[in-house]
């Protein structure tokens, strides 16, 4: 009785989304990253977008849609991150292989630990410097390690990165997903009778030889036959040596995958629970969508200059100050003209620097300048202030103007 296994699926899934992480941070989207946090223009460069700190609302949309997209795939899955995508289970994974295949061969001499000991802090230096790649594009980061102009920020979060990620290695592994990690604990507020677990098939457990192999698998070391455990983390590792020790037999497997209890004729996935956390993270993901797609090329702010004095002319017109904050959004430099439209037919003109302002890619600048109005309204009127760039309106402010 042959069945297909599960761990290729599984360990392809992890080496493919371990390797994802570590090509982002070297993809570029016009001459940026693809995806990294820019800490000192306060930018996050997200697939060819830039997402100034005063738009942050949207990264906690897109936080928002992360966390209920993980509660849903945990009701409706388990807890099949931890098992099979989780980078503390990976990393532990990977360890364990190279202490089996590579560092295990090489004996337990005092050079072979040492050298097992030298591929552990390897790996946590790789992982130190992918994580400051989200912050500092590898293309800058490594001239400035080997020049020596790291920086304190970035030298200190790799030396801590680097001690954290070896001494889990070398002392933590399994027991993070076991005593610490809090998403196996969150997982008992999703989980529910629907949820896809890994099942002992009780009514054939006669059959079992008790030779325990499913228990010796088990990275958490669960029996799977006392029936669902909070530890289980979906991998199928027990299901793949049960079918292997059962096709000895000519017999099938007796642990399988399923959702709810075979006993109780299954689970339904999709339920009136799950729909409704599905319903709340597409709609989450529309307005995130929908912000992404509302974003401006540019902003302008408009405030009172000085003092707020009103000049009132000896030609019967008023002048007042004002100031701009122009914001560059694009990936290249912006030529902007300021424009001022007032309601009533009034005569406008604006004094100072207000046409051809340059403004380089993602950047602010600040503009002074004057308006003047003939003749002077009798009373405050709402003026619009405009940030023109090729003929085209990109951004207006509503401003008030002072009446006699």
């Amino acid at each position: 009785m042959h069945h297909a296994r599960i761990a290729p699926q599984r360990e392809l899934i992890q080496w493919l989304s371990t390797l994802l992480l570590l090509v982002i941070p070297f993809f570029r989207v016009g001459g940026e990253s693809l995806l990294r946090l820019d800490a000192p223009s306060r930018t996050l460069l997200f697939f060819g977008a830039k997402v100034r700190i005063e738009e942050f609302y949207l990264f906690l949309v897109a936080v928002l849609v992360i966390v209920m997209g993980f509660l849903l795939v945990t009701m409706v899955f388990g807890r099949v991150w931890c098992g099979w995508l989780c980078p503390q289970n990976t990393l532990a994974d990977l360890v364990e292989y190279l202490d089996r295949k590579v560092t295990g061969s090489l004996g337990k001499n005092i050079v072979s630990r040492m050298a097992r000991q030298m591929v552990y802090l390897l790996i946590s230096m790789v992982m130190a410097a992918n994580l400051v790649w989200y912050f500092i594009s590898p293309y800058d980061f490594f001239p400035r390690l080997l020049s020596g102009e790291i920086g304190f920020v970035a030298g200190t979060t790799l030396y801590i990165v680097t001690l954290a990620v070896y001494l889990d290695i070398v002392l933590v592994r399994r027991s993070f997903c076991k005593a610490v990690c809090p998403y196996g604990r969150m997982q008992l507020m999703t989980m529910d009778k629907n949820t896809l677990t890994l099942e002992f098939d009780r009514e054939r457990g006669g059959l079992c030889i008790q030779c325990r192999s499913c228990e010796r698998v088990c990275p958490m070391g669960i029996d799977i036959k006392q029936g669902l455990q909070v530890e289980c983390i979906n991998c199928g590792r027990c299901l793949d040596v049960c079918r292997e020790v059962m096709a000895k037999t000519e017999r099938e497997g007796l642990i399988h995958y399923t959702f709810g209890r075979s006993a109780e004729g299954g689970g339904r996935p999709i339920n009136l629970k799950s729909s409704l956390l599905a319903g709340i993270t597409l709609v989450l993901a529309a307005v995130l969508f929908w912000g992404a797609a509302a974003r401006t090329e540019a902003t302008i702010k408009i405030q009172r200059g000085g003092s707020g004095e009103v000049r009132r002319l000896d030609d019967g017109a008023v002048a007042v100050f004002y100031t701009a904050y122009l914001e560059n959004r694009s990936a290249s430099t912006g030529r902007y003209d300021i424009a001022v439209r007032v309601p009533g037919g009034l005569k406008t003109e604006l004094l100072g620097s207000v046409r051809g302002i340059e403004v380089p890619p993602n950047e602010n600048r600040r503009v002074d300048f004057l308006v003047k109005i003939s003749p002077a309204p009798l009373s405050a009127r709402q003026v619009t202030f405009l940030l023109v760039r090729g003929g085209k309106v990109m951004a207006d402010a509503k401003g008030l103007f002072p009446g006699q």
